[in-house]
C-alpha cells in the first residue's frame, strides 16, 4: 500500500505569528497548484518566498 504524504505546516521550533495579506486570485491559484504538486501548504511557499526576498535585499 503506498504511503500517504502528510499535509499541513511542518513542525517548527520557532514561534510563528499570523498575518493577513491580500493577493490577486491568479497568484492564489498558482500557489494552490504548487501546494498540491509539492505536498507543502501554501503558507510554506509564502514563507520561503519572503525569506528569499529578505535575504536578497539586506
Amino acid at each position: 500500500m503506498p504511503e500517504t504524504l502528510k499535509r499541513g505546516r511542518p513542525k517548527s521550533k520557532n514561534k510563528m505569528e499570523q498575518i493577513t495579506i491580500k493577493l490577486p486570485p491568479k497568484i492564489i491559484e498558482e500557489l494552490k497548484k504548487l501546494s498540491e504538486k509539492t505536498y507543502n501548504p501554501v503558507s510554506f511557499h509564502i514563507r520561503q518566498a519572503i525569506a528569499e526576498y529578505l535575504d536578497k535585499n539586506k
